[in-house]
């Protein structure tokens, strides 16, 4: 009897030790499940972030990377909708967006300047926003910034209408896509500044003389039977303005006199920057000469009228001009600005401030 209870207790024990063990194994296979499935989670991620690094690298100067960026996200996380903010003179602006209603943008913009520069998960079981004329109710938003070296370039906004849908696994991957995007922004907007100071004089912002040539020259040649004119300019006496004033006030009578002619031809011609205090016209109108001598004698006017203020003194100045015409003087560009140039040193000899167009006596 007593063999057959210390078998009973023997046997007792080791179903306890089974049991004990078959509920570890199954806590330990539930974990490495869990864990499998995070991994492979995780690995989706990273490969979606490797697959759109290798996009955006690829296509770094595409116009169109930003939009492209937006709908890979939707595809890649499902969302709802996918909006992307970028700085725009100091405001948050929608740059992409599958949202063809503008009704939430507004309340983003408000949810952006409450969390500025900083990811955010917002889920709510009832509609996030009042009006929706949008077809479906939002349950959860997600915000990441846009960011380089702590400045705020933009902001990453995905709605879902599903409640609880983000999560911070969402907000990491979010922030490795818009670390990548800050770059390519960046990359854009130093590339952009390179191209124009290529082309740009940095003092009066209007094109310097070598590509205002070279613009010039492609206008001519895509439409040689078009009739254009070349206007050469000169601010008369401008040496003694320096003299008297410094060269800071000439530098701003400069820019001045250039506002005043940019005003007056920005939609009708391009003005360049062609040596010192010497300014080149090309007007698309070269077929009514009357009227374009008008216009320019009429740009003449304005600018002897326009007085210049820098700090205390105060000045105005003159200028002289000199037209010549594409097809009427030449046909060439080179030879039509050496006429405007004869006919404006023309006009300094006889007097200054004046406009000559026509034959030289």
């Amino acid at each position: 009897m007593k063999e057959l209870d210390c078998n009973c207790d023997k046997y007792l024990m080791l179903k306890k030790e089974y049991e004990s063990y078959q509920n570890t194994a199954e806590r330990t296979i539930q974990s490495i499940s869990e864990k499998n499935i995070e991994l492979e989670r995780t690995l989706g991620a990273l490969s979606s972030i490797v697959e759109i690094s290798r996009y955006i690298n690829m296509h770094l100067s595409d116009p169109n990377l930003i939009q492209i960026i937006n709908d890979m996200m939707l595809g890649i996380l499902g969302v709802t909708y996918s909006t992307m903010y970028l700085m725009e003179d100091d405001c948050l602006c929608v740059k992409v967006t599958n949202i063809t209603q503008n009704s939430n943008f507004l309340k983003k913009g408000e949810l952006i300047k409450l969390n500025k520069s900083e990811a955010f998960v917002l889920n709510s079981q009832t509609p996030i926003y009042e009006e929706n004329i949008n077809d479906l109710d939002i349950h959860s938003i997600i915000g990441v910034p846009i960011s380089l070296a702590d400045k705020l370039l933009g902001y990453i906004i995905l709605e879902q209408s599903l409640y609880n849908f983000f999560n911070r696994e969402h907000v990491n991957f979010l922030s490795s896509i818009a670390n990548q995007i800050a770059v390519v922004l960046e990359n854009s907007f130093l590339y952009k500044k390179l191209i124009k100071s290529s082309e740009i004089d940095s003092l009066l912002d209007i094109y310097n003389r070598r590509y205002f040539l070279e613009k010039v020259q492609r206008i001519i040649r895509d439409n040689p039977l078009h009739s254009y004119s070349i206007v050469m300019v000169d601010l008369d006496d401008f040496k003694k303005v320096n003299d008297t004033f410094g060269h800071q006030f000439g530098d701003e009578v400069l820019k001045k006199t250039t506002k005043v002619i940019t005003n007056d031809i920005s939609s009708s011609g391009i003005i360049a920057r062609y040596g010192g205090e010497e300014l080149v016209i090309f007007l698309y109108d070269g077929e009514n000469m009357t009227e374009v001598y008008k216009k320019i004698d009429g740009i003449r006017k304005k600018i002897s009228e326009n007085v210049v203020n820098l700090g205390l003194y105060r000045t105005s100045i003159t200028a002289s001009f000199g037209i010549s015409f594409y097809s009427a003087d030449s046909d060439k560009l080179e030879k039509m600005l050496n006429i405007a140039d004869t006919r404006l040193y023309e006009a300094k000899r006889t007097g200054k401030n004046k406009v000559v167009a026509g034959i030289i006596k």
